[in-house]
């Protein structure tokens, strides 16, 4: 037996979180928290209660075998799980799966996988699947709407990819899909026509990462008409790490957001870590601004009205580690809506609670504690 665990060989590829190794091999992490969540409105509107929240839970199974020659197959196949059993239908849900062909020219993947662009912003993130996760902000928040912008952090069906190897530093992904299921409305054209573009580019080197990504998604198959365009997406950012600081930017810039012609937000974000043993305390502070969108459902009832549906979030956190692969944490996090917004620190990343009405602040508090396994 000890023969045979000796002779398990872990396959690293340089697509992130991926790590599959000779198999196979169960793995996972729960991740529960407490939330105090208030949406500051009034009425039937009104949220101001305790919940419980499971975020980014997920079960897996991965492996691999060597095929010898330098190439190597490898695989992973990814559940969410539903730990508060608030939502039964979401348990099992498909989260990354992928089979993989590798060797020293790089890295082939095909199934469902997190686009490049989604990747870049995973190693930017500072709270991510936290409450006061910068994903909050990524929300459609005029004509009085609260859903996800469904064209910018995607975990795409339908995926082909190729990751380069790390070149001192220097790697990049470049993935097409087929049929990116982004849930817009569709026309009665050839649906299957919603595919999408993505690449990044890494550079992670000492104390330096530096990262740009891109996505567009063709608007073809989606409902005719004046205002529909492709949905096109760039992101930059960077971190920089001196001693127990870590310091984190970037910034996110939206044309046609979920194929709207005129809905173009952007995001910037620019925080802080700072490690003392155990204990990380994080903060950060972004801001989305006004999409320029003009709809009569926002402030001033005319079709010719710009929205004000910008909106800003600080968040401040502390971690404690346990172990290697336990920690607790706590954080408190502020939203502060303009007249059109309705965004919220907690709605779109597993936190329960109604979006407040428009114009309306929300703020959240939680402790929160992540085992892996």
């Amino acid at each position: 037996m000890k023969k045979q665990l000796t002779a398990a060989v872990v396959l690293a590829v340089t697509l992130p979180t991926l790590s599959i190794a000779a198999g196979p091999t169960l793995y996972g992490k729960i991740h529960m928290a407490i939330e105090s969540n208030d949406n500051h409105s009034s009425g039937t509107a009104s949220y101001d209660e305790l919940s419980m929240a499971t975020r980014g839970s997920r079960i897996g199974v991965k492996g691999s075998e060597d095929l010898g020659n330098g190439l190597k197959v490898g695989y992973l196949i990814e559940w969410q799980v539903d730990m508060d059993g608030d939502n039964p239908s979401e348990s099992l849900k498909t989260r990354n799966r992928a089979i993989t062909l590798s060797g020293n020219w790089g890295t082939a993947l095909a199934g469902q996988w997190d686009t490049p662009m989604k990747v870049l912003g995973s190693k930017l993130a500072i709270f991510r699947d936290q409450a006061g996760d910068i994903r909050n902000l990524g929300t459609s928040s005029v004509t009085v709407t609260s859903s996800k912008i469904a064209t910018i952090d995607q975990r795409a069906k339908n995926v082909i990819a190729y990751v380069t190897p790390n070149m001192n530093g220097f790697s990049s992904t470049i993935a097409y899909v087929f049929d990116a299921g982004t849930g817009q409305t569709t026309g009665s054209g050839d649906n299957s026509d919603n595919n999408a573009w993505s690449l990044n580019a890494l550079y992670n080197n000492g104390p330096i990462f530096l990262g740009a990504g891109y996505v567009t998604y063709n608007s073809d198959g989606r409902t005719s008409g004046p205002n529909v365009d492709d949905a096109t997406t760039w992101r930059i950012g960077g971190a920089y790490k001196f001693g127990d600081f870590k310091v984190i930017a970037d910034y996110t810039d939206m044309e046609s957001a979920n194929f709207t012609k005129n809905f173009d937000p952007s995001i910037w974000k620019i925080g802080m870590t700072y490690t003392m043993g155990n204990n990380t305390i994080k903060f950060h502070y972004a801001e989305r601004d006004d999409s320029g969108l003009k709809s009569s459902s926002c402030t001033g009832g005319l079709a010719t009205s710009k929205c004000k549906d910008g909106a800003d979030m600080w968040v401040i956190g502390l971690d404690h580690k346990l172990s290697k692969r336990t920690k607790v944490y706590a954080v408190y996090a502020k939203t502060d809506n303009d007249d059109d917004s309705r965004s919220t620190s907690w709605k779109n990343t597993g936190g329960e609670g109604a979006a407040p009405t428009a114009g309306n602040n929300a703020d959240t508090f939680a402790l929160g504690i992540q085992h892996k396994f």
